[in-house]
């Protein structure tokens, strides 16, 4: 009677040590399935505006090499939302690294210095116009104004376009002279050229 004892308790042991493992792996797989349900119905879906957004012109300058010193420039002057949340287009004619490094040190330094930050926006831009100008319309609108085209940044200033053999050249009103470099990389809402001068207005 002992063993038959012993052996009902070992046996009822066993199934009650079964019953809550099952217990703890049903629970287990339950809070699984209302955990991932929640992350679906929490993922949101990306529209229009938010993918325009990510592949503005103002993305472009910041994933092009040679455009990421003019980039630093706008976050300093406070135009990112410029070129990232307006539907443009704008044509950005970007100076690249080397450009805005060739200018002299009191220069840049003075640039970064926050109660000039009108006098870098100002700057800025002088590199950008309205409407969306790639290197072929740019080419034709130079050959269709008799070698020379007209643009006006949306500071006003006054840039010209024109041909120099197969490159395409920007004059600032000021005469500093840019050749357009890398060209043509497109953002949902405008076009990027790299450029090799920065404009400054005398």
């Amino acid at each position: 009677m002992k063993q038959f004892y012993r052996t009902f308790l070992v046996f009822s042991t066993i199934v009650l040590l079964f019953s809550c493992k099952q217990d703890v792996k049903e629970t287990s797989t339950s809070e699984a399935i209302k955990t991932d349900t929640l992350v679906k119905k929490e993922r949101v879906i990306p529209t229009q505006e938010d993918k325009d957004r990510a592949n503005s012109v103002l993305t472009k300058l910041m994933v092009t090499p040679e455009s990421k010193k003019f980039t630093n420039y706008l976050v300093t002057a406070q135009m990112t939302d410029d070129l990232m949340k307006n539907k443009g287009p704008y044509t950005v004619f970007a100076p690249s690294a080397e450009a805005l490094d060739g200018l002299s040190e009191e220069t840049r330094q003075d640039f970064m210095k926050p109660e000039n930050k009108e006098a870098l926006a100002t700057m800025l831009r002088q590199h950008i116009v309205e409407g969306g100008l790639d290197s072929a319309t740019l080419v034709q609108k130079i050959r269709e104004n008799n070698g020379s085209l007209a643009l006006t940044t949306i500071g006003g200033t006054q840039l010209t376009a024109s041909r120099s053999g197969s490159d395409i050249v920007i004059t600032h009103s000021n005469g500093t002279k840019a050749v357009v470099g890398k060209s043509d990389i497109q953002g949902s809402n405008g076009v990027l050229h790299i450029v090799d001068a920065a404009f400054i207005q005398n």
